[in-house]
Order: structure tokens, then C-alpha cells, then sequence
């Protein structure tokens, strides 16, 4: 039961993002740039602040600080604006979506560690870049066949259960790297 809700609070985190993601994707491709750009900004300041509410329910005694949910904020803004023009160069593909997405995954794993000042976490990294493919992929191959929110939904619940099985679940088995030196 604990997993279940664990995958419940990860999949309210997720959802803003990946809702994001697919809708700038979209409006980029409608020539709405600043839209798209708008919805960037939402999404990632929105999944943040549902990140900063709600984490302490899947880590115990966890209270985010102000500096990793700006750094979140951030980070993700820049990471989903990168994602969508990756996703419409001619270039990429669904093979590379796998390494664009491992770095981008491992970026934002270590990025929340350091903005934390403590030990980048190796399970949020690996969950993040085992993750990071498939936020790439699913809209594209999905954006094909499905509309917009089966798109959102069946990407977010895939990715969820890839971040919270690894980072959380039953598949957590990588210890932490030290992030930094000195400090609190």
C-alpha cells in the first residue's frame, strides 16, 4: 500500500511536467511560440511547487528548501525548452532520445543535489535518466496516434513508475555520492 501512494504523489508531481512538455511541444509545432514558452514557465513553476507540497509524503521528515524549488523551477524550464527543440530538429530520433535523455535526466538528478547541498543521490539519478528516454520517446511516438491528453497521461504514468520503482521502490539499490565540499 505504501508503493501505491508513493506512486500516487509521484504521479501528482509528474503529471504538470509532462503535461507541459507535450502542450509546448504541440504549440511549437502551431508556430505559438510564446504560448508554448508560457506553458514551459507554468508547468515547470506548477510541478515544482506540487514537487516542494508534496515530497515530504513520499520521503519521511523531507522538507524541500526554497533553493531546490527554485532550482527546480529553473532547471526543468530549461530542460523541457531543450526538449522541445530536440524533438523537432530533423536530426533526432527515438535513438537518440535515449542518450538525450539519460543526460537530461542525470542533469536534473544532480542538478536537485547540489541545490540541496547534499548528496547527489545515484537512485535519483539512474530513475531520472532511466526516465529521461522515455519522457522523449512517448511523445513522439505517441503524438502520432493518440491525442494530446492520452499522450500526457500514458507518458506521466510510465514515468512515473520508472522513478518511483528505482528511486523509491523495490529497485533502490545504488548508494549516494557526496555533492559537494564543505558547507552545512
Amino acid at each position: 500500500m505504501k508503493l501505491l501512494s508513493l506512486l500516487f504523489w509521484e504521479f501528482l508531481q509528474n503529471l504538470p511536467l509532462i503535461a507541459g512538455l507535450v502542450a509546448s511541444l504541440q504549440l511549437w509545432q502551431q508556430d505559438r511560440y510564446l504560448a508554448a514558452v508560457a506553458c514551459v514557465g507554468v508547468s515547470s513553476f506548477t510541478g515544482s511547487l506540487i514537487i516542494r507540497a508534496t515530497e515530504s509524503r513520499i520521503v519521511a521528515n523531507y522538507r524541500e528548501s526554497l533553493r531546490v524549488t527554485i532550482a527546480n523551477i529553473a532547471v526543468m524550464a530549461v530542460l523541457m525548452l531543450a526538449a522541445v527543440a530536440y524533438l523537432l530538429a530533423g536530426w533526432s530520433s527515438w535513438q537518440t532520445d535515449l542518450f538525450v535523455g539519460v543526460l537530461a535526466g542525470v542533469v536534473l538528478g544532480a542538478a536537485q543535489g547540489l541545490a540541496a547541498r547534499k548528496n547527489i543521490s545515484i537512485n535519483h539519478c539512474v530513475a531520472f535518466a532511466c526516465a529521461g528516454p522515455l519522457a522523449l520517446i512517448g511523445p513522439r511516438v505517441l503524438a502520432a496516434v493518440l491525442p494530446v491528453l492520452p499522450n500526457i497521461l500514458i507518458v506521466t504514468v510510465v514515468v512515473t513508475l520508472v522513478v518511483g520503482l528505482i528511486d523509491y521502490g523495490p529497485f533502490r539499490s545504488f548508494p549516494e555520492l557526496h555533492s559537494y565540499s564543505g558547507g552545512e
